[in-house]
Parts: C-alpha cells; structure tokens; sequence
C-alpha cells in the first residue's frame, strides 16, 4: 500500500500542481488580455484622433476651397458690374456732340494733340461729323494740319505724324477707357461701399 499511496500522493501532487499551472496560466492570459484591451484602447483613440484630425483637415481645405471660388465669383461679378457701367457711361458719351460743351471739349482735346506732336507734318483722324468743327478750330489756330474724315468715335480725334512714328488716340472712347483705369478703385468703392 505504501507504494499505492505513494502513486496516490503523486497524482494528488501532480493534480495540485496541474491545477496551480492551470490558475497562473489563466492569470497570465488574463493579464495579457487586460494589457492588449488597454493597448487597444490607446491604439483605437490614437486611430480616431488621426481620423479627427484628417477630416478638419480635408475640412479646412474645402472650406477655403468655397472661400476662393466664392471671392473668384465675387470678383467676376464686380468686375461685370463694373464693365456695366462704363458700358452705360459709352452709351450715354455717344450723344455728346448734341451738348453744348462739346465745341470746347473738342477744342482741348485738339489743343492736347497740338501740344504733344508739334504744329509740323500732323494728320488728324476725326469722325466725319466732326469735320465742320475741326476745321473752324484748325483755322482759330492757325494750322494747317491735314484732316482724314476715317474714324468713327463718339467724339475726340486720334493724330499722328506723318512719318507714323508718333500717334495719339484722344477720343471719348480712349479717355473713357484711361478714366476707367485710373479711377477703377474710385468706382468699385462707391459701387460696391469697398
């Protein structure tokens, strides 16, 4: 019997020690569980505050994309109002003839062409309704510039010399078109309150 309990006392031993093996490999395995849940967790937040960052970023990005397109759209929209607009001054420049300030307009923009080319070797280029006033001014003047009646204009007169080296373009298109450039930001500020 000694050796009956002898067996008896190892399997008993052997089942004790099974059975410690057992609870520390079930502690092991839970802390390793306890460990990769904790990972995960810092692992999934690390994740979601990547994923957070990268949508306000994409955000951001659209929303300065709509900012641009808008102030692109914006800017399209001044600028047609404003085209409008001395488009409007054209049209309403067309009748300037049947002003009575005409004749002296003229006459300055005459007097502009004289001082910039000189009384010698000029051709004047005016619109034919201008040839009767043209002339009466040249004779005031006392020049004798030669008179091409081939421009078509509102108003005004273009020149050159003769040999073309030298031209001048002084009609209420062209100073219309120079006023605009100059005082653009005087226009858009009072259409627009800029």
């Amino acid at each position: 019997m000694a050796l009956e309990d002898l067996i008896g006392s190892v399997e008993v031993s052997a089942q004790e020690r099974l059975h410690e093996i057992q609870e520390r490999s079930k502690a092991e395995a839970d802390e390793i569980i306890r460990e990769a849940q904790s990972r995960g967790g810092s692992i999934r937040k690390r994740h979601h505050d990547k994923a957070v960052a990268e949508v306000e970023l994409q955000r951001n990005r659209l929303l300065s994309s709509i900012r641009k397109e808008n102030q692109r759209e914006i800017l399209k929209m001044k600028n047609e109002i404003f085209q409008a607009a001395l488009d409007e001054a054209e049209r309403r420049l067309a009748a300037i003839r049947e002003q009575p300030g005409y004749r002296t307009g003229f006459n300055r923009m005459l007097g502009e062409v004289v001082s910039e080319l000189g009384e010698k070797d000029v051709i004047l280029h005016i619109d034919p309704r201008d040839s009767l006033l043209c002339r009466e001014l040249l004779l005031e003047r006392s020049l004798n510039y030669d008179v091409i009646p081939d421009l078509v204009s509102a108003g005004g007169l273009s020149a050159n010399t003769r040999d073309e080296r030298f031209t001048i373009v002084n009609t209420i298109e062209s100073r219309l078109k120079k006023a605009g450039e100059v005082y653009r930001p005087d226009i858009v500020a009072i259409l627009f309150g800029d």
